[in-house]
């Protein structure tokens, strides 16, 4: 047996916890480098002579980007394993922040940036596909112990970037955080490949060599084509053929995600233009953080128990997400506002674990339909994360106020509810269907035609 794959025995168990520990260090650079270049911003627009938008836009392509080709990430992890795709979104991911550090001009850093979206990207589907395999009865509360990574990383790596930024300027922070980066590759290297995630992929070979024969009886061309349709086929778009419901859910994710994009962006802006100064509105920021860091701890284990569903757990953050936006205009008290963006962070942050939670109960009797819902889950969640901020500042700009601005994600939410809520029928059934034995698999190789015909007969 290879170095790389282990029997179905490390389930919940043993190197389960190497696999959690991985992943979840790797969630902590991806989502802290979202945090990270805020600190970077002014630096960037006084040294670059960038406009706000410019840079905006440039951090737009480093994090949208990155989910937006989810469905590439998913095909990727047909063909890499889950180690090779993690060290290799380490290793380029640092190679733009490098490229970042030397840059000179808007283009130079967008192309940093792009090559820093395709690294962080890489591991994005690879991670959790790996949380999923090794992790069975307690895998909500390892989900959420990865994304808890992520929020820790976005809490911690600030604060240490804003003082190396002072003790070296804005191009030394970049690289020595650029090295610090490469600790993905950590990550990535203690990342083994569960032998059931081959399954598909080589039924897949097994039915294409039967069908059209093997790569060297095949044309140069056809081997070319045969690739391309296979790399096609494994972007998950079918999912949404076999599994219709999914698009409702998918729906409601990308309004939610819209509505947490423009919180999160104009939270502090909205606490200033009330009369609170920028270090009390920063504090608000920092307690909807801790609401969602507390939310992704707790949703967990609660899951793997069975007193919640992620189905009803998705609803109940969505409902109340919808009502503390609601809220935020007709508050001004700052422990209202306080007690407010708490558990707006908890509503609004804590549902990115769920999702993985959520699909895998619809998917429970076709997992090989999981890692391609996962690619489809980050597309969607990218349009909303696009969409959030320039919706959120459209309304404030025509309307001089935020009045419109929280009601319409108010609303956003309300309809994100009202989609899953209309459809209990679909979930019930995807439920009601008999789970399949997921942790055995039969090579078609190993069984005796013979011998089954022969117990045919006595029978």
């Amino acid at each position: 047996m290879s170095s790389s794959k282990r029997p179905n025995q490390h389930i919940d168990s043993g190197y389960s916890w190497v696999i959690l520990f991985a992943a979840t260090l790797v969630a902590f650079f991806q989502l802290g480098i979202a945090k990270v270049f805020g600190v970077f911003i002014p630096e960037l627009i006084e040294q670059l002579q960038m406009s706000a938008f410019a840079v905006g836009l440039n951090f737009s392509i480093a994090f949208g980007l990155a989910s937006l080709l989810g469905p590439v990430w998913t095909a990727l992890t047909y063909h890499m394993s889950h180690r090779e795709l993690v060290v290799s979104g380490g290793v380029l991911s640092s190679i733009g922040l490098i490229g970042a550090s030397l840059s000179q001009s808007s283009v130079h850093l967008c192309c940093s940036m792009v090559l820093l979206s395709i690294g962080s990207g890489l591991p994005l589907v690879a991670k959790i596909v790996a949380i999923k395999d090794f992790f069975e009865k307690k895998f909500a509360m390892a989900n959420g112990i990865t994304y808890t990574g992520g929020a820790i990383g976005m809490t911690v790596l600030a604060p240490i970037i804003e003082v190396l930024i002072n003790t070296y300027g804005w191009r030394g922070a970049m690289l020595i955080f650029a090295s610090m980066n490469f600790n993905m590759c950590v990550g990535g290297t203690l990342m083994i490949q569960h032998e059931r995630s081959h399954t598909s992929a080589k039924q897949d070979k097994q039915r294409e060599h039967d069908t059209s024969g093997s790569p060297s009886q095949r044309s140069w061309m056809d081997n070319i084509l045969g690739l391309i349709k296979n790399f096609t086929k494994n972007l998950g778009f079918s999912v949404l053929c076999n599994h219709r419901i999914l698009l409702t859910y998918l729906t409601a994710m990308m309004v939610h995600d819209l509505a947490f994009c423009g919180w999160v962006l104009f939270l502090v802006y909205y606490t200033i233009s009330i009369g609170y100064t920028a270090q009390v509105a920063s504090f608000l920021s920092a307690l909807g953080g801790g609401g969602a860091l507390l939310g992704r701890l707790i949703v967990g284990p609660f899951i793997d128990k069975g007193v919640i569903s992620g189905h009803m757990a998705f609803i109940i953050f969505l409902v109340g997400g919808a009502v503390m936006m609601f809220s935020y205009p007709f508050v001004e008290a700052y422990w209202l506002l306080s007690l407010i963006s708490f558990m707006s962070g908890f509503c609004l942050g804590s549902t990115s674990p769920i999702y993985v939670v959520l699909f895998k109960e619809i998917l429970r009797n076709d997992e090989s339909a999981f890692a391609g819902s996962m690619g489809l889950q980050l597309m969607f969640r990218s349009i909303g994360w696009f969409a959030g901020g320039p919706l959120t500042g459209w309304l404030y700009d025509i309307s001089g106020n935020f009045y419109f601005s929280f009601m319409t994600l108010a609303g956003l939410e309300a309809i994100g509810a009202l989609l899953i809520i209309i459809r209990p029928s679909r979930f019930k059934k995807c439920l009601s269907r008999p789970e399949t034995n997921t942790s055995t698999y039969l090579d078609m190789k190993d069984i005796n035609v013979a011998t089954l015909d022969t117990q045919v007969e006595k029978v």
